[in-house]
């Protein structure tokens, strides 16, 4: 048994508690007091070792896609438009002034002094 201190040995019997033998207790004790202190151990990675093992923990930050985003034309209406074009004659033929705010979607108007709109909604097919 080397010479240890006072907290050496204390160590030592706490890593005895764990169901070490002395030998193995005073091993590790010296290998941990190695490893704080950075020396060289048996246990330290081979050059090549060390060299794979930065590769598979490095953390490179991956160049971030530039995105250029295009508004897409939205194709007209037709079906729509011509719906709007019927309401609207159908309004103007019951002496009421339309107004189109939106030519494939709403119709505003005043009738007896309040203000009305028609919005038009075309649904999707069921599927």
């Amino acid at each position: 048994m080397a010479n240890f201190t006072k907290a050496q040995k204390e160590e030592i019997k706490r890593l005895m508690a764990t169901g070490m033998t002395e030998a193995e207790a005073e091993e590790t004790l010296l290998y941990d007091e190695a490893v704080e202190k950075g020396e060289s151990t048996e246990y330290d990675l081979t050059a090549e070792q060390a060299k794979v093992a930065k590769k598979y923990t490095a953390v490179d930050t991956k160049k971030r896609t530039e995105y250029t985003f295009t508004k897409r034309e939205r194709k007209p209406n037709e079906t729509k438009r011509e719906l709007i074009e019927i309401l609207k004659k159908a309004l103007e033929n019951a002496q009421i002034e339309p107004n189109v705010s939106n030519i494939e979607r709403q119709i505003d108007f005043l009738y007896e002094n309040k203000q009305f709109s028609i919005t038009l909604t075309e649904h999707r097919p069921k599927k």
